[in-house]
């Protein structure tokens, strides 16, 4: 008995050993299979044709949504208008400045060989600071001047005795930033998850900017769009159409395109998880965002309101960071302090004024543009950035599998922004056809 039970032990061991032994000799195979395709030439052939019909799929299924929905003729209205021109102007400013941004902070690493010649801890604060001063001037100047024109107007009236005339020089004062703070309270303490979510954010994206591969980082960034999805799904408990799935798995096939070289070697980038991560963190502060602009308490505050709200968290927060950074490893002195701020390069300025100028102008710029139209632009921003990256910076790659992988998820992003379809005439016939069905039942057992 003991020599039987000794001899099962031994034939189990050997069919453990027996089976990895398999499943390695089928990866061996695989990997020979693939080393022999891409030593007759056929590996990239059929990389290509994979990327190709992969971008030809999606953009099929785009024009089908857009068909669909009606966006095409909707788009092609816009175009034929002859007020699409601030619209249209809107747009190439939003993506120059898209584009812009990155290439600034990307080459500016550069020029110190992976490291800032300013701080980002110096770098961030000071944005927010500027944006700070920035929203301050604008809310105060809109407030007098709505004072003066309604007080001009009231001068200029033949009958100043009119009962309206108060309440329409109250309402345009309230309009220019003028009004009241109700519900700032409220809103401030929504607004502080945006806020540190933002700063960790922004600090973020200068350490990713210096190691990443710029391709790689306009491609991958956009899987922020898998996380807001499983963020509506999972946290919101929300459910969304089979359109937008379709775009989180287009993107996930881009991304991983982009893992790929033209010969088929797998390049992976160190520095992917901090752009994922980045991803993550800007797809939970759109939630938070989106939450505090449709609460009732922002609905009587004005933009330039709420940004003051957001820009004040955002530099107590860095405040409070440096105070504990002090407190730590000791505070530095007054010398210090203006030895750092006279050290300031000029590019470092240049991506304070870029970042102070997007965080207040988008919002105003894009007001005259439409949302399908900002939608294609925010996908071509990446495609830019991969075609003019290769002329500004080095670290980039500008071949077939980089621009191809840039356009798939690009194609992803528009999906994924088609709306919802609105209640149609199918959906209005359908409640009729319902009561005829039962009218029709009443009067069969009538």
């Amino acid at each position: 008995q003991q020599q039987q039970q000794q001899q099962q032990q031994q034939e189990q061991q050997a069919d453990e050993s027996a089976a990895p032994s398999e499943h390695t000799a089928l990866m061996t195979k695989l990997m020979s299979g693939w080393e022999a395709l891409k030593t007759a030439g056929q590996g990239p052939l059929i990389l290509f044709g994979s990327l190709f019909s992969a971008i030809a799929i999606t953009a099929g299924y785009l024009f089908h949504l857009w068909w669909k929905r009606g966006l095409l003729t909707h788009m092609w209205n816009g175009l034929r208008s002859p007020s699409s021109a601030p619209g249209a102007m809107a747009l190439m400013v939003y993506l120059l400045m898209l584009v812009s941004l990155d290439l600034l902070i990307k080459h500016e690493a550069e020029l110190g060989n992976g490291h800032y010649a300013t701080s980002p801890l110096v770098l961030v604060p000071l944005v927010e600071l500027g944006k700070l001063v920035t929203s301050l001037v604008l809310y105060v100047g809109a407030g007098c001047l709505a004072r003066f024109t309604s007080s001009r107007d009231s001068a200029q009236a033949a009958q100043p005795a009119r009962e309206d005339q108060p309440a329409g020089a109250a309402l345009l004062a309230g309009a220019g930033g003028g009004g009241p703070w109700q519900g700032a309270t409220e809103v401030a303490k929504l607004m502080l998850p945006v806020a540190l979510l933002y700063n960790s954010n922004n600090l973020l994206n200068f350490v990713v900017l210096a190691h990443v591969r710029l391709d790689a980082y306009a491609v991958w960034r956009n899987l922020s769009i898998l996380f807001n999805a499983v963020i509506w799904v999972w946290a919101l408990q929300r459910r969304i159409e089979v359109h937008r799935w379709a775009a989180v798995g287009a993107c996930l096939l881009g991304s991983c395109f982009n893992t790929l070289g033209a010969d088929g070697r797998i390049i992976v980038d160190v520095a992917l998880s901090g752009v994922l991560f980045s991803a993550l963190l800007s797809s939970v502060a759109s939630v938070f965002n989106e939450r505090v602009i449709k609460s009732k308490e922002a609905a009587s505050l004005g933009i330039d309101q709420v940004n003051l709200l957001l820009y004040s968290e955002t530099l107590s927060l860095m405040s409070v960071g440096l105070m504990i950074y002090g407190l730590v490893w000791g505070f530095p002195s007054l010398g210090d302090i203006q030895q750092t701020l006279a050290g300031i390069t000029p590019g470092a300025w240049k991506i304070i004024g870029m970042q102070v100028a997007m965080g207040l102008s988008v919002s105003r710029v894009l007001k005259h543009a439409d949302a399908v139209a900002k939608t294609v632009v925010g996908s071509l921003r990446d495609v830019a950035i991969v075609l003019i990256a290769p002329h500004v910076v080095t670290a980039t790659r500008f071949d077939t599998i980089a621009v191809g992988s840039a356009c798939l998820v690009g194609l992803a992003g528009m999906i994924y922004a088609v709306p919802p379809p609105a209640a149609g005439d199918e959906q209005k016939r359908q409640p009729l056809q319902q009561q005829g069905r039962e009218i029709g039942n009443e009067g069969k057992h009538t």
